[in-house]
């Protein structure tokens, strides 16, 4: 039996299988990056990423972790947001190189393991070791034509220790037979009416149809003030939608 996943209790703690909807361009992946480095938030060893775009500057400073602390990531990253002309006058792994070396000078490594790939297929269950804590990030992949990989993930994880994170642009294209009904948690951003309208009869929310709905959009009014909203199935019924989390 793997070990047990501590993550903060706004989240289900064993498994935590979250879907993050929302268009492009709302946010997703960089409150993704920050969940992933705050600490005492999502509880992971290693951490697998497929996304399309692996030179996105998210993802390479996620590799940092695995020789530097989740603060020190996000100190690194946010130095690096706010600083155009580092941006556009120094490479990544260079920034990360400097800094890794100032903060950990023998270079040892964290407990961290990051694995970062655009072949979907390189991920395989049968290979994932159960002996740590894994969690598994398939950015934006609704597109594909097959999805076999994130299918068995979600399905038959149990016994490989896996939690994963599936992020769409759309709840409506997402899978339902194997990754929506599944799934215990939604991040939402704002989403059309077609997807609200799925969102609605299908998710477990626990609140009364009209009332979710006023609640969603109200939210997604205020995209620059935690414009999303988060809902945990395993909660009790009145508890189960979270608005304004950080």
């Amino acid at each position: 039996m793997g070990k047990k996943f501590k993550h903060s209790d706004i989240f289900p703690s064993n498994p935590i299988l979250m879907c993050i909807c929302g268009s492009s361009g709302c946010g997703k992946t960089y409150l993704t990056f920050n969940m992933l480095t705050t600490p005492n938030l999502l509880d992971f060893e290693s951490l697998y990423i497929y996304t399309t775009t692996p030179e996105q500057s998210y993802y390479q400073f996620l590799k940092a972790l695995e020789y530097i602390s989740k603060e020190e990531v996000q100190d690194i990253f946010h130095y690096y947001e706010i600083n155009e002309d580092l941006q556009e006058n120094a490479e990544i792994k260079d920034i990360l190189d400097g800094f890794i070396k100032e903060k950990n000078p023998s270079l040892k490594p964290t407990d961290v393991k990051v694995f970062l790939t655009k072949n979907v297929n390189d991920l395989d269950l049968s290979k994932i070791d159960n002996h740590r804590k894994n969690l598994i990030f398939f950015d934006d992949c609704v597109a594909q034509k097959s999805q076999t990989v994130q299918q068995e993930f979600f399905t038959k994880r149990r016994n490989h220790n896996c939690h994963c994170i599936y992020q769409s642009q759309s709840f409506y294209g997402m899978d339902a037979i194997f990754i929506r009904k599944n799934a215990n948690c939604f991040l939402l951003f704002e989403l059309n009416d077609k997807d609200l309208s799925q969102i609605i009869q299908s998710i477990n929310h626990g609140m009364d149809r009209d009332t979710f709905k006023k609640d969603c959009k109200a939210q997604w009014r205020n995209p620059d003030d935690h414009g999303y909203v988060l809902v945990n199935t395993r909660k009790p019924a009145g508890e189960r939608v979270m608005i304004n989390i950080r």
